[in-house]
């Protein structure tokens, strides 16, 4: 059941802030809606392109297929309260059949976002996160004007196709809390939201302006192979005050492994939402990582050899086919990565590990792994251990956002 946002945010404002989750694999959108059928706080799941789109993003889903994976599950769990479903990172050079290809022209680019977009709306989804601010095909970042020029674009499409296909209403997040784009400080910041109105204003659009709902802001979090993060309390306080000038509420991304009194921190400040994904992918990873130990020890005590090895194996696919190089120390290049990756292959499967989860060996390393275990140890369901664990990971900033009821 779906719901709309921006009434219980208003209401929250200053009490609660929205949990914003990537749904980076079954467990986590399990764990996700058992932790909402226990506590009954409000799930949104946060999709980028490169993780759910129709040429299927690392997680194996398109669009429609995660929505049928949600409501399935649901109604497995005896979840019956509302949820809601977001693209996060939808534009130009954002999906993995553009991104970091400076070969591709911007009408290409931006084509394919709009087919993502489209596909978006008609499967269903609440929000969507126009995010303009990337340009593989030029050098350096691209001035304000025009990243709210093409939001905008953007933006108009969604609602014609909107209203040619008589589809239910969608909101939109817009900005980023990547440094491309220029408007991390305050005053580009709202320089942004006042352009990208005057956009929308002069294409006639200016009904889409009550559906801006979000707007991404950059407050000192980051995402780091050290799992370690960052928090500015001032910096935030800023940008709610101009986002909530505007009507819009500030979203927070890469949340990942604050502190539980930081996080606290976050509904105090009037934080509408903040997202959280890899924290709990690495504890996917971690809980596999522990379940190989446990499938050795049986293993040997019963004599046997045939053990899965699915930690090297994520290791190795880690290293080699996931972008871990984006969330590497800063200055290191070639053969100091190289040497980088050598000494932190574990740390690198952690904090990337996600993205070669349905490489078919790690599936059936995965296999085996289960297989040994059901076999030769006490652990008989091995998937629900890993489930309870991301359950108990999400629970930690229910409870910090004030979301239990």
């Amino acid at each position: 059941m779906s719901l709309d946002i921006k009434p219980w945010l208003r209401s929250n404002l200053g009490r609660a802030t929205l949990l914003g989750i990537c749904p980076m694999s079954e467990e986590i959108v399990s764990a996700s809606l058992k932790e909402a059928a226990e506590s009954s706080f409000i799930p949104m799941f946060v999709v980028t392109p490169r993780q759910v789109d129709a040429d299927r993003g690392y997680t194996g889903w398109s669009q429609e297929e995660l929505m049928e994976f949600i409501q399935s599950t649901a109604q497995e769990l005896g979840y019956t309260g509302p949820y809601v479903v977001a693209r996060d990172h939808g534009g130009p050079y954002q999906s993995t059949r553009d991104w970091d290809r400076p070969e591709v022209s911007l009408e290409e680019a931006m084509g394919y976002a709009k087919e993502i977009f489209a596909r978006d709306l008609r499967s269903g989804f609440n929000i969507l996160h126009v995010d303009a601010t990337e340009d593989r095909s030029i050098e350096g970042s691209l001035e304000l004007d025009e990243v709210a020029k093409r939001t905008a674009a953007l933006i108009v499409y969604v609602e014609d196709v909107k209203g040619k296909g008589c589809l239910s209403d969608v909101y939109y997040e817009v900005g980023t809390e990547e440094i491309s784009g220029g408007m991390t400080a305050p005053k580009s910041f709202e320089r942004f939201i006042n352009l990208l109105k005057r956009q929308l204003r002069g294409r006639n659009c200016e009904q889409a302006i009550g559906r801006l709902l979000f707007i991404v802001g950059q407050v000192g979090t980051d995402m780091r192979i050290d799992m370690t993060n960052q928090f500015d309390s001032m910096q935030t306080e800023s940008l709610v005050e101009i986002a909530s000038r505007h009507g819009l509420f500030l979203k927070v991304h890469y949340t990942d492994w604050l502190e539980s009194p930081l996080l606290e921190q976050f509904p105090k400040l009037g934080v509408g939402a903040a997202n959280v994904g890899p924290e709990f992918a690495a504890v996917v990873v971690k809980s596999l990582i522990e379940l190989e130990e446990k499938e050795r020890q049986t293993l040997r005590e019963a004599g046997k050899t045939s053990f899965s090895n699915i930690v090297e194996t994520m290791e190795e696919l880690s290293v080699k086919n996931a972008p871990w190089r984006r969330f590497a120390p800063k200055g290191l290049e070639n053969e100091e990565l190289r040497e980088f990756a050598r000494h932190h292959r574990r740390e690198i499967a952690l904090c990337v590990g996600r993205y070669v989860m349905k490489n078919p060996s790690v599936i059936e390393a995965r296999r085996r792994l289960y297989e040994n275990l059901e076999e030769h140890s006490s652990i008989k369901n091995p998937d629900q251990l890993i489930i309870d664990r991301v359950q108990k990971a999400i629970h930690r900033y229910v409870k910090a956002f004030n979301l239990k009821c």
